[in-house]
């Protein structure tokens, strides 16, 4: 290739992947799905568009380029998916992710049966190729910096998605053997189902104790760590689908393997993961929107629409509250109206739609173009209107004060501690002591920012609005630390202590312990008292706070500075 086409390449890349992020903006201005966005400016600079006109037409290399984006969407989605959240909605979405697709393209297969000229099976395989939720459009509208739910609804919707694309591919599979002339049989049916679902989640745990393993034992360089993870998550998802199991199942729990450990090495992956995820999503969209060929759309427009409106509306909604209603109670009718509408469709059925294309089937365009005019409608309706619903229906959660920068402080290999830093917004906060406010145990406060200077903390430092506050801790305490910095706080009252025994804070903990007969750690019996009610006080110490043990109750008497004095003892009766 000449170097003015290798330029000529690069220029063009360079200028849609610009405009790209540049566009990404104005997705909350004019309230419209980032990926939306991408889609129309592919679609604008290519064959039809009124720019550049890009010519590409090669459904080979889309296909391919699909999936590789795809697989490493979904593992930065397994790598931000907590396991705890996972077991809580695992059955229901699992149960969405399989039945709830089979009742949603059969529904949608039979519409489509009444709208355009095709057989049963041709409009039963439009309904399979649409039937599945997508995991780039949904963890893009409701992961980190996205619309804020009810934990359980986002949960069950995440984890629908990144496991619907096993059954919406088998049964894409099997509908277009029969559209080919390849009449599969039941028993085949069942064992690719089978091997779908089981090897993908067999080897994908296998490959996440692997990887896991790897990651935590080996030292590399802190920008390496992203490549080793996804270079893994790949060998993981090519061996699983050459295998007949579903890669994006096994790399997503592979995914979750390594994102649910506390170790150094993530908090280098997640930020270069989060890029890369970003620069997938363009790159999948873009590609996806100079694939179509707009003029070729119309004859299909209307009675794609009327699709799409059966999906959204009546089979969608249907198979979510046959699937969930009868066996989980905690759904509330508006938690499952929303889970309803958010059934968003994105790149899956797009790719899914290339099938027919390269497996020569009759219509394979009809197929093709109906699925992104369904992909349309779902990213520019429901896609769009994300956030009012979930406010109609009272799904919707203010996010919480959310640290401004965290990052591990790199004592420790495993399990180590993070620095939180909050900026104080809340007027409750302005002119309030630090020793005032309620910090979880064990946590300390590192300094204050106020206007580029950093100030020494001390109890006696009072907060201005703007100050930034730097927090050691463990990650345990993020979530109360969100909620110290988000709500109007009450400041602490002082508790006067009413009891006879007055231990001076110079006193050791193991004399202490001894006399009063209290179990405390090795690493505790280093401590003098005043050290021992510092550690475990969360922030500054003030009379009043109280600290319970197991037989015994402590509340600081007096106060020097920072420093504890005094500390009452009351035995527990």
């Amino acid at each position: 290739m000449e170097s003015f086409d290798i330029n000529y390449v690069f220029f063009i890349g360079g200028t849609l992947l610009t405009i790209a992020v540049l566009a990404s903006r104005l997705s909350s201005f004019f309230g419209a799905p980032i990926l939306l966005l991408f889609l129309a400016i592919g679609m604008l600079t290519g064959e039809d568009g009124p720019f550049i006109k890009i010519i590409y037409n090669d459904y080979s290399s889309a296909f391919f380029i699909s999936n590789l984006m795809l697989a490493i969407i979904l593992l930065d989605g397994g790598l931000r998916t907590n396991v705890k959240m996972f077991r809580s909605v695992a059955s229901e979405s699992l149960l969405l992710a399989t039945a709830g697709v089979i009742v949603t393209s059969g529904i949608t297969g039979l519409a489509a049966y009444l709208f355009f000229d095709l057989s049963l099976i041709e409009s039963l395989l439009i309904g399979a190729i649409v039937g599945s939720t997508d995991a780039a459009a949904v963890f893009s509208l409701l992961g980190d910096g996205g619309v804020h739910l009810k934990e359980k609804v986002s949960s069950t919707l995440q984890i629908e998605s990144a496991t619907n694309d096993p059954m919406a591919i088998l049964l894409t599979t099997v509908l277009l053997a029969f559209v080919t002339g390849d009449v599969t049989s039941p028993v085949d049916i069942v064992l690719f189902f089978i091997s779908q679902f089981g090897l993908g989640i067999i080897l994908g745990v296998i490959f996440g104790l692997f990887g896991r393993f790897v990651i935590a034992s080996i030292h590399l360089s802190s920008g390496l760590y992203t490549l080793l993870a996804l270079g893994l998550g790949l060998v993981g998802f090519a061996i699983t689908a050459s295998l007949n199991g579903s890669g994006f199942l096994a790399i997503f729990i592979y995914g979750m393997f390594i994102g649910n450990q506390n170790i150094r090495p993530l908090s280098y992956m997640l930020p270069v993961g989060e890029g890369l995820t970003w620069l997938a999503q363009i790159t999948l969209f873009l590609m996806l929107g100079l694939l179509v060929t707009p003029h070729q759309m119309l004859p299909y427009l209307v009675p794609g629409v009327a699709v799409a409106f059966v999906l959204a509306f009546v089979a969608r909604p249907l198979a979510v509250f046959l699937c969930i209603k009868p066996f989980f109670k905690k759904y509330s009718i508006k938690d499952l109206s929303f889970i309803s509408w958010v059934g968003l469709r994105g790149s899956v059925p797009i790719v899914l739609s290339i099938y027919p294309v390269m497996a020569g089937a009759n219509d394979a365009q009809l197929f093709f173009n109906v699925a992104f005019i369904v992909v349309l409608f779902s990213l520019s309706l429901q896609g769009a209107t994300l956030l009012p619903v979930a406010k109609i229906f009272k799904i919707y959660a203010p996010a919480s004060v959310s640290p401004i920068n965290k990052s591990q402080v790199g004592v420790m290999l495993s399990d180590d501690f993070e620095l939180y830093s909050y900026n104080v917004k809340r007027e409750s906060l302005d002119g309030v002591k630090l020793r005032n406010i309620r910090f979880p145990k064990r946590t300390q406060i590192a300094a204050v920012f106020r206007d580029g200077h950093m100030l020494k903390a001390t109890g006696d430092t009072k907060l201005v609005n703007d100050d930034i506050v730097s927090i050691i801790g463990s990650p345990a305490d993020e979530m109360l630390l969100n909620s110290v910095f988000s709500r109007d706080q009450n400041q602490k009252t002082p508790k006067l202590y009413k009891g006879d025994t007055i231990l001076n804070g110079k006193m050791t903990m193991s004399e202490i312990a001894k006399t009063y007969n209290i179990e405390i750690t090795s690493f505790e019996q280093t401590m003098n008292l005043s050290e021992f009610m510092t550690y475990h006080i969360g922030g500054f110490p003030q009379v009043g706070d109280v600290l319970g043990l197991i037989n015994v109750k402590l509340t600081v008497v007096e106060m020097t500075g920072d420093s504890v004095e005094r500390v009452g003892l009351d035995r527990y009766t």
